[in-house]
């Protein structure tokens, strides 16, 4: 049967399966013809069933591209021309006391800050509480600002006391459109008069004089 299904399958040239019946016995011809058939028929099994070799070639994969996000730009800051610049008071320049800032611990004490009337006549007094190291500044620059005097800028103020004299130098801003000349007679009593009866009456302070400067020079009206 073997023999049957090995011929089927093989289907060797009728010369060679002659030669093989005439030389072989029966018994070692189907013998050899089975073992024959049995190692054929596993050598054509594996070939059937041993699958393909496939080759990959690999490949690289393709990188992911990288996008920059532009930066925001923030636009400038345009100033609207229409807006106009405020008056800037007179601050302090006394190294020492004017630049020190007040604390909780630093006694308060009471002072008189004098100011002109609406009908630039009289100096009228109010009280002011001040830190005790900076009471003289303070009161001054409360004075000096009570009247907002138009187109006339100050850029900074120093109080020094000599002796019984109190020397207080103004500093005028480079943008003022007037002078210290160019005051009215009511405009400079509000500002200097104030300044003056501010120094002049308060007694702890023992001044005796008061004098004006202008950045170093004297101030003559």
């Amino acid at each position: 049967m073997l023999y049957s299904v090995f011929r089927q399958m093989v289907r060797l040239p009728e010369s060679i399966q002659m030669r093989i019946s005439q030389f072989a016995p029966s018994g070692l011809r189907r013998s050899s013809l089975t073992g024959l058939a049995l190692t054929l028929t596993v050598a054509i099994a594996g070939c059937a069933t041993s699958p393909d070799q496939v080759v990959v070639d690999p490949t690289e994969s393709p990188q992911p591209e990288v996008v920059e996000t532009p930066k925001e730009t923030v636009p400038p800051v345009v100033k609207d021309p229409s807006i106009k610049d405020q008056p800037i008071e007179a601050q302090p320049n006394n190294p020492g006391s004017g630049e020190k800032q007040p604390t909780a611990t630093d006694e308060m004490v009471t002072v008189s800050v004098y100011t002109i009337d609406a009908q630039c006549n009289d100096f009228v007094s109010e009280p002011l509480e001040v830190p005790s190291n900076v009471a003289i500044n303070e009161a001054v620059g409360k004075a000096m600002n009570s009247t907002e005097l138009n187109a006339f800028k100050l850029d900074g103020y120093q109080v020094n006391i000599d002796g019984s004299t109190a020397i207080v130098d103004m500093r005028l801003a480079t943008g003022s459109e007037r002078q210290f000349v160019s005051l009215s007679s009511c405009e400079q009593r509000a500002l200097f008069g104030s300044v003056e009866e501010t120094l002049l009456n308060n007694a702890s302070w023992d001044v005796d004089a008061v004098k004006f400067m202008n950045a170093g020079k004297e101030i003559v009206l």
